[in-house]
């Protein structure tokens, strides 16, 4: 678990950069800062001091610190909400309400309840209408939004090491390198992983999703209609990933940063800096 989570605040540190230059740009030095995330249009960090902050669009409060703003230990962003672990293992969010009724008249379903209590977090995930936290225990509980099935967490599911979430889907990858997903399955995001063994870490796109595997190779799948699922060639000495919307990211052992898919204001990118 240590070392998921330490290459996911290492990848955080140059993802955040570019998405930050890519979605928003922050008014202060990020000094001091081990974990930063980004949204759909806003950016979260975390510094030394376990003080959180954000900026970028803030329509439903999603671009300011949380109340209160310190006393945090690991920090995501959703795509129009946020997550903070504190340090007793409950969790803090802010933004857009994922348990909130859908407007009547449409037929929706009604939202996965947050449940009450939610202690011994270790980890936390943000999707587009809902939220997913891994436990002490290493199972998963998730609530919000649930149209696509995103929070009915498959029976049985243990020995998770770390959870990622796509717009309506969850990824668990499991203490024996294994990888197991539900939610929205329109490109098999969720579930195209299945067979996969070997993996030390996962990402979660809109509609598609990444494994990083102990060789040091990403495998992808889901939707590729921008190409982020195609991995370039030769792509080796990955240590972390990312997966945005349109586009994925990796974070190689030299400190480079190789891009795939789509970005905002740049198409099907392969950018090696």
């Amino acid at each position: 678990m240590f070392y998921y989570l330490k290459k996911k605040v290492l990848l955080g540190l140059c993802v955040g950069a570019l998405l930050g230059l890519m979605i928003t740009t922050a008014t202060e030095a990020l000094a001091g800062v081990p974990q930063i995330s980004a949204g759909r249009a806003h950016s979260i960090t975390l510094d030394v001091y376990g003080a959180a902050s954000a900026w970028g669009e803030n329509l439903n409060g999603q671009g300011v610190a949380p109340v209160p703003a310190t006393g945090y230990v690991r920090i995501t962003a959703g795509s129009d909400h946020n997550l903070a672990i504190k340090a007793d293992g409950t969790v803090v969010e802010w933004g857009l309400n994922v348990t909130a009724p859908p407007p009547p008249g449409f037929g929706l379903p009604l939202p996965t309840a947050k449940p009450v209590p939610l202690t011994g977090v270790i980890d936390v995930a943000g999707g587009a209408l809902f939220s997913a936290a891994l436990l002490d225990t290493y199972t998963v509980v998730a609530w919000g939004d649930n149209a696509a099935g995103q929070t009915n967490v498959p029976a049985g599911l243990t020995g998770v090491a770390a959870i990622a979430a796509g717009d309506a889907h969850i990824l668990a990858l499991k203490s024996n390198g294994t990888v197991v997903g539900w939610g929205d399955d329109t490109f098999s995001q969720a579930t195209g992983g299945a067979a996969l063994t070997g993996i030390v870490a996962v990402a979660a796109g809109s509609s598609h999703s990444l494994a990083l595997k102990s060789d040091g190779t990403v495998v992808g799948w889901g939707d590729n209609t921008n190409g982020q699922t195609t991995i370039p060639t030769g792509l080796t000495g990955v240590m972390a990933i990312a997966a945005n919307s349109q586009y994925s990211m990796a974070l190689k052992s030299d400190g480079t940063v190789v891009v795939w898919g789509t970005s905002t204001g740049a198409v099907n990118v392969n950018v090696v800096p």
